[in-house]
Formats: C-alpha cells, structure tokens, sequence
C-alpha cells in the first residue's frame, strides 16, 4: 500500500516551483492526462513500475509519450519520480494534487447520491447546507443511484451521511428482527 504522505511531499515541491513559474493551471492539465494515461495503458503503467526497466529507458517512454503534450516541469517531475523510485506514487499523485490544492483555496468537494436528478434550488440549498457546516467553498458531484430509492447520500471528504430510504428500510428490517428473536 501507498504512503500517501510521501505523494504529499512531492506534490508540495511540484507546487511550489509551479506557483514560482505561474504554472498551476497547466500542471493540472498534465496530471489530467498523466491520470489518463495511466488508466487507459496498463502497458504503459507496466512498463513504468516493471523494475528491469532502466531509468533511461523509462525516461525516453516518458519523453516519448508526453513530451509534445505536457509541460517541461511535468517532464522533470515525472523523471525526478523516476530517479527516486517513486514510480508506484503516478496512480495517487492526480488524486492528491487536487486534495492539496482545494487545501489551499479552501474548497471541499461533497459528493451526492440520489434517487433523482439534484438541480437548481435544491442543489444551491445543499450547497449552502454544506458550506455552513464546513465553512469553504463546496463542489459538489451528484450521481444518480436509483437503489438508495429516497433521500440522499452525502460524502465528504472523508465523512459520509446516509439519509436514503434504503439505509433506514435495512435499519427497520434489522430492528425487527432483534424483537422477533427476543
């Protein structure tokens, strides 16, 4: 398993020479498509984390394959995780760039579960909701999931309140049971 800290550390440093180098939104483009590639090109995830493969040779796969199309502070990331072996970190790095960022501006992202399609007021309501709970801005994610039948599903960061229909139907079932066995 991943040490999510040490993805941390690197992402600080990435940061801070892009800040120097008015390149923020750029470098996230680059682990946009870093993210992608690595998820459609198992090959290409193989290839990096396969320990036989020479550091030359997984730094020309990288200039091959990214040089035309990413930033040359990527380039120089991605070969630095080359050089201290931190290849494995490629899968976390995306997710925890945009972790650290909304850090920083001070948003956090809320993502929504319902039964039906969340929009206009009642979605500026939640969102309101949310940021008087949290105090930061909130993005929210709605996703329609027609099994939680009613209510919503709300996760954050790494909380999550089950109001739907289906959790309280599971908690009524589970409490008839227990009197039913009594």
């Amino acid at each position: 398993m991943l040490d999510k800290s040490v993805a941390v550390t690197f992402v600080n440093a990435l940061l801070e020479v892009a800040a120097d180098r008015d390149l923020l939104g750029q470098i996230e483009k680059d682990l946009d498509l870093l993210s992608d590639t690595m998820t459609r090109h198992a090959d290409f995830k193989k290839m990096l984390l396969h320990p036989s493969i020479t550091h030359k040779e997984k730094k020309d796969t990288i200039k091959a394959v990214f040089g035309e199309y990413v930033s040359g502070l990527m380039i120089d990331f991605l070969y630095l995780l080359v050089d201290r072996r931190r290849e494995a970190l490629l899968d976390v790095i995306p997710d925890v760039y945009r972790k650290v960022v909304d850090k920083k501006k001070g948003v956090v992202r809320a993502k929504i579960q319902a039964a039906i399609p969340i929009v206009g007021e009642r979605l500026e309501n939640l969102r309101a909701g949310i940021k008087k709970l949290t105090g930061k801005i909130v993005e929210i994610e709605v996703v329609e999931n027609p099994q939680i039948l009613g209510g919503l599903v709300v996760e954050i960061e790494n909380k999550m309140i089950d109001g739907s229909v289906a959790s309280r139907l599971r908690n009524l079932r589970s409490k008839l049971m227990e009197i039913r066995a009594n």
